[in-house]
Parts: structure tokens; sequence; C-alpha cells
């Protein structure tokens, strides 16, 4: 059997004195000690901190946006990548056709084996990056499933978190 954190162990572990002093910057210390507390510690302390729901939909807001700027970040350090390839690229392809006749056998091989590291780099890069973006989905989604499945079953209700729509609620 699992042990159960009591309520007074919460709320030192936070900081704070009661559940109404709690902070937004608290609330994710708070969500992750949910599960290992007494559903009646968890009901109570839910009862004494009426803007969870509110806190929780917040957190969520803030992580979506965090995911679009990583993904927005990403997105360009890509685009420069991508871009610096094909600006190679296009640079040994022109010396292949303007010295196609004055070049040797072997500066021929030279250029055409530099334009495929160039395109090995580009798998490679783009490998990185799907591993990249499945890692970072799977993290968030993690997180954040299990802070509002933990929250919704100790409500043990219809608990919608604000800014989701009807079919993103979760029922208890």
């Amino acid at each position: 059997m699992q042990r159960t954190i009591s309520e007074q162990r919460v709320l030192q572990r936070l900081g704070i004195q009661d559940f109404r002093h709690m902070t937004k910057d608290k609330i994710m210390s708070f969500a992750t000690m949910l599960p290992y507390m007494d559903p009646e510690v968890a009901k109570k302390a839910l009862e004494q901190f009426p803007s969870f729901k509110e806190l929780v939909g917040q957190l969520v807001i803030e992580y979506k946006n965090i995911v679009s700027n990583t993904l927005t970040e990403n997105f360009e350090s890509q685009k420069v990548f991508y871009n610096t390839c094909n600006s190679i690229l296009d640079s040994l392809k022109q010396e292949l056709q303007k010295d196609a006749l004055s070049l040797s056998v072997e500066e021929r091989a030279c250029i055409e084996d530099k334009m495929l590291q160039v395109a090995a780099m580009i798998a490679e890069k783009d490998s990185e990056n799907k591993r990249f973006l499945l890692k970072m989905v799977a993290v968030v989604s993690f997180f954040a499933a299990g802070i509002i499945g933990t929250a919704a079953a100790i409500l043990g209700s219809n608990f919608q978190v604000p800014g989701l729509s009807d079919a993103d609620a979760i029922d208890a």
C-alpha cells in the first residue's frame, strides 16, 4: 500500500500556512503531490483553494504557449539550416555546370561527394528534429495528462480546464 502525505506535510513542502495561500508557482508542486495525498486531504485542500481549476487552466494555456514558442523557434532554426544546405548544394551544382568541360573525373567525383555529404546532413537533421518533436510532445502530453487527470479524479466531478472546448472535458 502506498504511503500518503498528510495535509501538514503538503503545506510544509509548499512553504505555505494553508491552501488559501496557494500561488500559481506552487500549483505545479501541489499537483505533483496529488497522487500521494489521502483523497480526503486532497478534497479538503481543493475546497480551500477555489481557484484551483482556473490556475490549472492557466498552466495548460502557458504550457501551450511554451510548446508553440518552442515549435516556432525550432522551425526557424531548421529553416536557417536547410537554407544554408541548399545554398551549399546550389554552389556545388553551379561548379559542376560551370566547369563541366574543364573538370577532371576526380574533381567531378569530389564535388558530387560533397553534395552527397550535404544531403546526408539534411537527412540526419530531419531525423534529429523528428526525434526532438516526438520527445517534446510525449513529455508535455504526459505532464499535462497526469496533472489534469489526477486533479479530475480527485475532484470526482465533471472537470473542465478553462480555455478548452467541451470536447476536451475530462469526466472523472
